[in-house]
């Protein structure tokens, strides 16, 4: 029975799986390695590991040899000006995030977005900001790091001027993990 299994790619009837560092194609019906494939479409899977069914999402990380694996988790304390900072990746290049529970959407600057190498200007909207008024630009990040978590497919907005200084990790991030508030320091922890 493999122990490391992760969900690389979703799609009808079929789900892409890395087993131990091997990728496999895995289509309705099918086992491999004691994993068999209940159904998939682009947004989860349900999966049979060890006759237990189970619903997975895209970048699910599956470990089968301990009865309940650990959820990767980040604390953040709270600096002096009342800020949660953190160092991160989008795309596996580094960035400052500051952890913000009242922004809608992950926000960056347009030379933050340069710098990554983002393809942005596709889709201009209109954004209210705590400034006023902005142009930016939806995007999708394909994958945000916070330390051991890990979520794909963010929806961001990149906008026009020097705002935000930092990365603002709103909740189109926040969202897709748990989050718990412990007294100026946040404990934030995988979800899947």
């Amino acid at each position: 029975m493999a122990s490391n299994i992760q969900i690389l790619a979703l799609f009808k009837d079929k789900v892409m799986l890395e087993i131990e560092g091997k990728a496999h194609l895995l289509k309705m019906g099918e086992s491999i390695d004691g994993i068999k494939l209940i159904s998939a479409d682009s947004k989860a899977c349900i999966l049979e590991i060890d006759g237990k069914q189970a619903t997975y999402v895209l970048g699910s990380q599956i470990g089968t040899r301990f009865r309940s694996q650990e959820k990767p988790l980040v604390r953040v304390a709270q600096d002096e000006r009342g800020l949660y900072f953190a160092s991160g990746k989008i795309n596996d290049k580094s960035v400052n995030f500051i952890i913000d529970t009242g922004a809608t959407v992950v926000a960056l600057n347009v030379n933050q977005a340069k710098a990554l190498g983002l393809d942005y200007e596709e889709k201009s909207v209109q954004i209210e900001t705590a400034s006023g008024n902005a142009k930016a630009y939806h995007i999708i990040l394909n994958k945000i790091s916070l330390g051991p978590i890990v979520v794909y497919n963010v929806p961001a907005v990149v906008v026009e001027g020097n705002s935000p200084p930092d990365v603002l990790l709103g909740m189109t991030f926040l969202n897709r993990i748990e989050i718990t508030d412990k007294n100026k320091l946040l404990e934030l922890r995988q979800k899947y």
